[in-house]
């Protein structure tokens, strides 16, 4: 993790991860991977191995693309291989953890180990490798990105069959010999086991995991049937099961128009392009996604405004929305040691919290301060940018049609681990967001975006070169400041005092270290429609932000309503300043109580929070103090007693920093 000289470097690498970070057991040769095996049909498969295949064999379906999908006998090909790499997706079986399920097509992940009793994949292009659960980087270049999943579950031979006879299945060459299936845990993934499993539930009680943006929670198998209706993230899911196969899916109650897919059309990877498929009938009129109002009626889903009956894949089998199909939701049947294991902080259906685990150990007592937990955090690619309207065009991992996201005015923008620009993102970036909620829930914004550079470092997946991201960061270092010297540093007016001629600018979090370098006099330009001279007559810091007060010349301002965006230009902060180990306003006339508010409006969280999102870790630490969080209050309480003892502002940072190490001046986030 880069340690900045200066206190406001945004040193996206993470800061608070646990102490010990799970350790990955290797065994690559212990399941040969199978790669892009040849394809046909269940029909015919049927007929080929008719004495083998049994009613009963387990499989592995994937539910959506050609001929409505496909299935993998288990016992034949994923028994064995543990890991198929094809061009219709990347299937893992792991009996030890429960479950089997699909990610995005690709010829180059293999079979690598265990890791937190789950199986672990390589991609042989970085090297990164990832969770078979979860998808998600658990080490490499990649480490924190999640591998885009498509929808799966699991079935049986004769129950998938009988409904979709036409779904793609491998061609059963006499190669592939059927073998039992595990009938004992592997020695190997017992020992990468947590030494204690969350006591909600019982280590291997299944239960379907679902993840929406940055939620998630489990639904234990056993506690129902059929049909569940709820809402998790702020939007509605509906859960499917089908006792037959003891299987379950999740979907979001929005049902869209039969289509037909091409099949795959590979390259060297083993990726397709995007098909958005054709409308079935032929010739049938596109239209609007419906919203079904599911419910069981004895054995049968059924949604009665259109008298649709749906199955387990999401697929409507008899009514008027027959082959209709609704949108998947990230969603696995697993053994709960292994789900919460991936997800600690996962929610337990039909349970409130989790109970308190006094065992936790933290620096120091850090209350609620989280926050940024309910925001949705997904991942997506940028398909269009517009600066001037400020809006991004994203295509959200998981979706299936991108979507235009206002970009909220004072949003953080990341560039290569430091601020940056909007118009900085292309078409074909990968990027990270985070979601403005409404009082309802519902994303209505992006208050965060950060490129794909950044979202590594902030879920501390170490760059290919320190070198080549130190070089970044100073390159959109001095991008930035020519960009701050020649438009000004970016803000919101927040008051306008017109008949007094003075005006409050709450400059953004970017702008800590300029900002707080005025003093009264200052001679600026206030830039909206046109420039107003200004002089500063105070500067304050407001959390991350910074409050300076302008006095103009009478009426200059007279037009400019609170809440309107504008740019404060200002000479250019000396570059010896800007990289200072201290802050550029330290040491400056203040009351005791003013020093003190001044410090944690300077400083970041250092709490060892395992796995949590301490708001005083992005933004500074007395962000914390709305939520009721302990850290501001335990601060303060240090500082004021370190004023007590007659010590000068250095002097207190200085022995602030040495108690709490360099992160005390560098942004941080766990993920």
């Amino acid at each position: 993790m880069r340690i900045a000289p200066s206190i406001f470097v945004l040193s996206l690498g993470a800061a608070a991860l646990p102490a010990a970070d799970p350790p990955v057991v290797a065994k690559p040769d212990a399941f040969p991977t199978l790669v892009n095996p040849q394809c046909s049909h269940c029909v015919d498969e049927a007929k080929r191995r008719a004495g083998e295949l049994n009613a009963s064999d387990p499989v592995l379906c994937w539910t959506r693309g050609y001929s409505d999908g496909g299935c993998i006998p288990i016992r034949f090909f994923l028994a064995q291989h543990r890991v198929i790499s094809d061009s219709y997706g990347v299937f893992v079986y792991d009996p030890d953890a429960g479950y089997a399920r699909g990610f995005a097509p690709g010829y180059t992940y293999r079979f690598r180990g265990w890791r937190n009793g789950v199986m672990v994949m390589t991609d042989t292009r970085d090297g990164t490798v990832y969770s078979c659960l979860s998808g998600v980087g658990v080490e490499g270049p990649k480490k924190g990105h999640r591998l885009k999943s498509i929808p799966t579950l699991t079935s049986t031979w004769g129950v998938w069959t009988q409904q979709y006879p036409h779904a793609v299945a491998y061609h059963m060459f006499d190669k592939y010999k059927p073998v039992e299936l595990p009938k004992t845990e592997n020695p190997d993934s017992v020992k990468t086991r947590l030494a204690k499993s969350d006591p909600r539930l019982k280590p291997d009680e299944l239960v379907l995991g679902v993840r929406t943006g940055s939620k998630t929670r489990a639904y234990p198998l056993s506690q129902w049937h059929g049909l569940v209706k709820d809402e998790l993230a702020g939007e509605p899911v509906v859960l499917l099961a089908d006792g037959r196969s003891q299987t379950a899916a999740a979907f979001r109650p929005i049902a869209r128009q039969p289509r037909k897919f091409l099949g795959p059309k590979p390259d060297k990877d083993g990726i397709s392009l995007p098909d958005a498929g054709t409308l079935l009938p032929p010739g049938a009129k596109e239209l609007p996604p419906r919203t079904v109002s599911l419910q069981l009626t004895g054995e049968t889903v059924l949604d009665r405004e259109t008298n649709s009956h749906w199955d387990v894949a999401g697929r409507s089998t008899a009514g008027e929305c027959k082959g209709w199909t609704l949108e998947p939701v990230d969603g696995v049947v697993c053994k709960w040691f292994a789900w919460s294991a991936e997800y600690p902080d996962t929610e337990v259906y039909g349970q409130t919290k989790p109970p308190a685990d006094p065992k936790k150990a933290m620096k120091e007592v850090a209350g609620a301060a989280e926050f940024l937990r309910l925001l949705p955090k997904p991942f997506g690619t940028v398909k269009a940018v517009d600066p001037k309207r400020g809006t991004v065009t994203l295509l959200l991992d998981g979706d299936k049609t991108p979507k235009v996201w206002p970009v909220e005015p004072d949003a953080e923008v990341k560039i290569n681990g430091w601020w940056g620009r909007l118009e900085q993102f292309k078409p074909g970036d990968r990027a990270w967001v985070w979601l403005k909620l409404d009082r309802h829930k519902n994303p209505k914004s992006v208050a965060m975006i950060a490129d794909e550079w950044s979202g590594q470092e902030i879920h501390a997946a170490a760059p290919t070169s320190r070198n080549e991201s130190d070089a970044r960061l100073a390159k959109q270092r001095d991008w930035l400041r020519t960009r701050w010297t020649s438009e000004g540093l970016p803000g919101t007016l927040s008051v306008n005092h017109v008949f007094g001629g003075e005006l409050d600018v709450l400059l953004d979090h970017e702008a800590i270290r300029w900002g707080r370098s005025l003093t009264t006099g200052d001679k600026v330009q206030l830039v909206a429609d046109e420039p107003i001279q200004a002089v500063v007559k105070h500067v304050s810091p407001w959390r991350e932000r910074t409050v300076v007060r302008l006095v103009v010349g009478e009426l200059a301002a007279a037009d400019l309503a609170i809440g309107r965006r504008v740019f404060l230009k200002m000479p250019p902060l000396a570059k010896e300043l800007d990289e200072s180990h201290y802050p550029p306003d330290i040491g400056r006339t203040r009351t005791p109580a003013e020093r003190a508010e001044w410090f944690l409006a300077s400083i970041y969280c250092t709490c060892q929070i395992d796995k949590e999102i301490c708001t005083g870790q992005f933004y500074t630490l007395s962000s914390c103090n709305p939520n009721g969080c302990g850290a501001p209050g335990a601060a303060r309480k240090e500082v004021l007693k370190l004023i007590g003892q007659g010590k000068s502002d250095t002097e207190i940072w200085d022995e602030l920093q040495s108690s709490r190490g360099p992160l005390m001046a560098t942004p941080h986030l766990t993920k």
